[in-house]
C-alpha cells in the first residue's frame, strides 16, 4: 500500500500522458522509479480497490463525497500540527485537473486555468492551515455566514470555527483581496 501511493505521490510530480507510461519501455516515458518498485498490473489492482468512502452511501448532495472522509483527515492534522502565527491569508486557490467532474473549473487569467478551486487559508510562512473545496453549492455551508458575510467570506468564518478553542483567543491578524472584503467581515 505504501508503495502504491508513493507511486501516486510521484506521478503527481512527473507527469505522463497517461498512468501506464511509467512502466513504458521506451526511455523517454518509462519511469525506473515505479516500474522497479511495482508490477503495473498489481498497481492497477490496487488503485482499482482503494477507496476514501464507503461506496454503498454516496451522499449525492456532497460532489466530493468520495474524498470527503480524506479531505477531512487532513484539515484535522494540519490544524493539529500548525504552529500559530499572527499573520493569516484567505485567498482562492486552483489545483490542477483536467480530468471530468463536476466541480472543475475554467478560471481566465488564473497561471493555472483548469482544476479545482479551493479556498484556503495559509500562514505567512505558506503552511496550509484549513481548506475547503468550492462545488458550487456547499451541503456544509453555514447559511447564517453567508448571509451576514456573503458567499466568499462564509468559509473562512466556517475555518475559523474549526480551530481548537484555546486557539480562537489567539490574535490573528487576517489578509484577504476585494472579492471577500465586506464591513461585516472587517
Amino acid at each position: 500500500m505504501k508503495c502504491a501511493i508513493g507511486i501516486l505521490i510521484v506521478t503527481g510530480y512527473n507527469e505522463l500522458p497517461g498512468r501506464d507510461f511509467y512502466w513504458d519501455s521506451k526511455m523517454d516515458m518509462k519511469n525506473s522509479m515505479v516500474s522497479d518498485s511495482m508490477r503495473r498490473d498489481i498497481f492497477r489492482q490496487i488503485i482499482k480497490y482503494l477507496h476514501c468512502a464507503d461506496n454503498l452511501q454516496p451522499h449525492l448532495q456532497d460532489k466530493m463525497w468520495k474524498l470527503r472522509p480524506l479531505m477531512d483527515l487532513l484539515k484535522s492534522k494540519f490544524i493539529k500540527n500548525w504552529i500559530p502565527e499572527q499573520d493569516l491569508d484567505y485567498d482562492e486557490s486552483v489545483t490542477k485537473y483536467f480530468g471530468k467532474h463536476s466541480c472543475k473549473q475554467f478560471i481566465r487569467g488564473k497561471p493555472i486555468k483548469f482544476g479545482y478551486k479551493m479556498w484556503c487559508l495559509n500562514s505567512a510562512t505558506g503552511y496550509l492551515v484549513n481548506f475547503d473545496m468550492y462545488q458550487g453549492k456547499n451541503p456544509r455551508a453555514n447559511t447564517i455566514y453567508e448571509t451576514h458575510f456573503g458567499k466568499c467570506a462564509a468559509p473562512l468564518m466556517c475555518m475559523i470555527d474549526e480551530f481548537p478553542e484555546d486557539m480562537k483567543t489567539l490574535p490573528f491578524k487576517f489578509y484577504f483581496d476585494n472579492l471577500f472584503t465586506n464591513f461585516n467581515l472587517l
